[in-house]
């Protein structure tokens, strides 16, 4: 009798022996399938701004519908002038939809205020990693790196005792953290809870290995956007998992090689209108992967 589970692991023994690491570790091509060994030590979750259109009830029947237990909190689901009471009715709606919301963001701040308040706000609601988005306005009036900002936010990191993952955003943004390493520049002698949110999309079409992103800066690791695309240029775009360029074997190998202990969290961009089909797709596949490799 074919199970649920036993479907998505032959799904996966099949994506693995085609779709396996490249020399380089970041573009697929063909290798031996391997058989699951290992429980997988990270979680898997869903990233809230996949529901950008929905309200948040819509959200968490999606979330549950593909049986993912982990969500990352937008504020257009849970303001930031939220109350205390407020915060505690969602995580009790989330609750009963087997859903934890574990994280909050991306948030953009451009302030030592504007970053007090969201550190205010993933106090209040119970959250203790904040994905966030430092930035200041060139003459340009375009979104560039806050280096200062960041030395607040390092205060701040030790005060709240909340982790700080800054998103990458890819060619898109060549000024606001593109890749990884150009967060890491900045923060790599501040406290450890200052570390990433890595896009392993935005860091592949950079023309960076998310691979060894994942391997270089594992201490400094603190959520996880999993998605895949179409090439590793500026023109990828967003697409299923099992379609995509990148080589999901080799990620899920890496973060099992590091222990990432963290929730990675599918961000699916594509068809936002109606994203269940491509989510669950992505879901399966990566399940799949995570049976079928060890």
């Amino acid at each position: 009798m074919t199970t649920r589970r036993s479907f998505f692991k032959a799904a996966g023994l099949g994506a693995a022996a085609i779709a396996g690491a490249s020399a380089s570790g970041c573009i697929s091509s063909p290798i031996e399938g391997k058989t699951a060994k290992e429980e997988t030590p990270f979680k898997l979750g869903i990233a809230g701004y996949t529901f950008a259109k929905f309200n948040i009830d819509e959200t968490l029947k999606m979330v549950q519908q593909v049986d993912v237990h982990y969500l990352c909190i937008k504020d257009f689901h849970l303001p930031q002038n939220c109350t205390a009471a407020e915060a505690a009715a969602f995580h009790k709606k989330c609750a009963e939809h087997g859903v934890t919301g574990y994280g909050c963001g991306p948030i953009y701040m451009d302030s030592p205020e504007a970053a007090k308040t969201a550190f205010d706000y993933a106090k209040r609601i119970g959250v203790k990693t904040m994905v966030g988005v430092p930035y200041k306005k060139d003459a340009d009036k375009k979104r560039v790196e806050n280096p200062e900002l960041l030395k607040l936010i390092n205060d701040l990191v030790q005060e709240y005792d909340i982790k700080y993952a800054i998103h990458n955003h890819g060619p898109d943004m060549p000024h606001l953290f593109p890749n990884a390493e150009s967060a890491m520049k900045i923060i790599c002698n501040m406290d450890k809870r200052m570390g990433l949110c890595l896009d392993i999309g935005h860091q592949f079409r950079d023309g960076k290995c998310p691979v060894k992103a994942i391997l270089n800066y594992s201490d400094r690791l603190h959520d996880f956007h999993l998605k895949n695309v179409t090439e590793p240029t500026r023109k990828g775009a967003g697409i299923e998992l099992p379609r995509g360029a990148i080589d999901m074997v080799a990620i899920a190998n890496a973060l099992r090689k590091v222990k990432y202990s963290g929730v990675c969290s599918l961000e699916y961009e594509k068809d936002m209108k109606d994203p269940i089909l491509g989510i669950a797709e992505s879901i399966g596949y990566f399940r799949g992967i995570m049976d079928a490799t060890s």
